[in-house]
Parts: structure tokens; C-alpha cells; sequence
């Protein structure tokens, strides 16, 4: 990466054991990023057995920023999500996960987000756009209510892979944490709400994918251990930062629960957890908000849909 570059977007992939999978998946990732100048694609291998780096890299050839970054050996999720965001130089970092299940065309949605919070989660529990296996909606719904009940997180989908936060505040949240496996979402979320960042959460297209390493039986009880942990975070605040917990402050129109195609940027929804000193209309960012407007992004259907309202902001 030169020296002093900027870099709009930094799109962090977490693999482990993914060279059946990544080939379906990284390259619509290196073309979406491809069109955005000066973006980057970060792929931590996370101690794989089966070549995944090798292909990786392989599939980011002509991607000026496309590199893979190799842990000695398999750490864990949030581990490897933390080594990327660790690398990252983006104005913007997103995750997202290796197997293909969420559309990057919800790009643009995540990173408008990012102007009215400092985080953006793709969620798959608003806006009927995913697509999953009853046992699957069973266990998330499930998880969900762990959460809800003993680290009073009141959001939809803590574990959808598909999460984007401002850069300096990504890498600040990401070094206070801890966690390494697959719970790690609710830590580095328990972190963002006791420091009082506004965490949006917007619709997004996701459908299920076949294989994967996550195993209930064996990574559950470890993930259960993370929410715990996330619990030392509810009697933490920045001072002047009283809000009860779990306030939720919405800042647009409710979403609608029927399916669609295209969502115009200009109604992303913006429900935000937050504990703030002061209304969140009024607050300022926390970093200045130079990432382009996703508008700019002309291949995007998405982006086309949001119309010169959306332009014109």
C-alpha cells in the first residue's frame, strides 16, 4: 500500500479451511471493490490446512489492493477478524464472511450507514431478505434471546457476518476486545454501546451456503462464555454517558417487513444502540465522515435506485 494512500473501504475476509468455497465467493468481492478506487481486500487465512491462502491468493491477482494475511495457526474467528481490522487502512472496515452469503450489492447500504452511526450491521431479521433453513432461524432466534436477556443487547441479528464500522473506531473496538471465536460480534458490540457509539442496522440480502466450520455442539458453549463476558460491559460507560441500556432511538421510518430488491440509500434504516450525552441528531461524529457517498458507485444497482435524492446529500 503506498504511502499516505487513501483508502475508502477496507473489506477484512476471515477463511478457515475455505478453498472449496472461496472460489465462488472472492472474486464477486474483488469486483465489487474493484470499483471502488483505492479499496482493499484483506483475507486472513486462519491457520487453514487445505491451501486456502494459496487460492486466495491466486484470486486476488490484478487487485491492486488485494493481499492475504497468514495466522500460524487456527485462532478462532474473532481472532482473525481482529488481524485484519488490525491491517486495515480503510476509512471504512467491513467484514464479511468467506462462504458468500450475503450480497455485496448491500455494500453502498452499510457504508451510507456510517454517516449517521459508527457502526453498521447487516441484519437478517429485518427486511424478509433472507433466505435460511428453519433449524437455522430456530437458533439464531434462540441466540438472540441469550443475548437480549443476559447482556441486554437489544438488537435483531448480533451474528449476521456482514458488519461495517468507522475506521478508527473499528480498530479501537477490536483492541479492547477479547473474544476469538464465533461470540466475538457480542463482546465488540457490548464494547460499542457502553462507549456510547450509535449502532445502525440495515437490511440485507443473505441466503444460506452448504459446509462451513461452525459445528453447534462443539462451538455453542464457547460462544455462551463470549456473552458472559460481553456482561462486564453493562456497568461501563464513558462519563456523562447515563443512558439506561438497551435505549432504542430510531431515526427513520420503520422498515418494511415485505421483501424487495433494491433499497434506496436514502432509506436505510437507522435504529440505533446507543447511550448518548445528548439527542443523536445533534451529536457530532466522532470521526469525520469522509468515505465517498455510495452513489458514486454507478455499477450498483442499489446505487442507481437511490435516485438524486440520494445524490444530492
Amino acid at each position: 500500500m503506498p504511502v499516505n494512500a487513501f483508502v475508502p473501504v477496507s473489506v477484512v475476509i476471515p477463511a478457515y479451511n475455505e478453498a472449496l468455497r472461496l472460489p465462488g465467493s472472492l472474486p464477486a468481492v474483488a469486483a465489487t471493490l474493484g470499483r471502488m478506487p483505492g479499496a482493499e481486500v484483506i483475507v486472513v487465512d486462519d491457520g487453514s490446512t487445505d491451501g486456502t491462502a494459496a487460492i486466495a491468493e491466486k484470486l486476488l491477482v490484478g487487485l491492486p489492493g488485494g493481499r492475504v494475511l497468514r495466522l500460524p495457526w487456527n485462532s478462532g474467528k474473532g481472532a482473525a477478524v481482529r488481524a485484519g481490522v488490525s491491517a486495515a487502512h480503510g476509512e471504512s472496515i467491513v467484514f464479511v464472511d468467506a462462504d458468500g452469503a450475503s450480497d455485496l450489492n448491500d455494500l453502498p447500504l452499510l457504508l451510507a450507514a456510517l454517516e449517521h452511526a459508527e457502526v453498521a450491521l447487516g441484519s437478517r431479521r429485518i427486511g424478509g431478505r433472507a433466505i435460511r433453513s428453519s433449524g437455522r432461524r430456530v437458533g439464531s432466534w434462540a441466540f438472540n434471546q441469550i443475548t437480549r436477556s443476559l447482556a441486554s443487547l437489544d438488537i435483531a441479528d448480533t451474528q449476521c457476518g456482514f458488519k461495517a464500522f468507522r475506521g478508527s473506531e473499528a480498530k479501537l473496538l477490536f483492541s479492547l476486545a477479547r473474544s476469538t471465536g464465533f461470540g466475538f460480534d457480542v463482546e465488540v458490540l457490548s464494547i460499542a454501546r457502553s462507549m456510547g457509539y450509535r449502532i445502525a442496522e440495515v437490511p440485507v440480502t443473505w441466503a444460506e451456503m452448504p459446509g462451513g466450520s461452525f459445528r453447534v455442539g462443539r462451538h455453542t458453549p464457547a460462544m455462551l462464555v463470549d456473552v458472559m463476558r460481553a456482561r462486564r460491559y453493562l456497568g461501563r460507560s464513558v462519563p456523562g454517558v447515563n443512558t439506561p441500556a438497551g435505549t432504542l432511538i430510531s431515526t427513520s421510518p420503520p422498515v418494511d417487513a415485505g421483501p424487495a430488491t433494491a433499497v434506496p440509500v436514502a432509506a436505510v434504516p437507522v435504529v440505533a444502540v446507543a447511550r448518548p450525552v445528548e439527542p443523536v441528531a445533534s451529536r457530532a461524529p466522532l470521526s469525520p465522515p469522509r468515505r465517498p457517498h455510495p452513489s458514486s458507485v454507478t455499477p450498483f444497482p442499489l446505487a442507481a435506485a437511490a435516485g438524486p435524492e440520494a445524490a444530492a446529500r
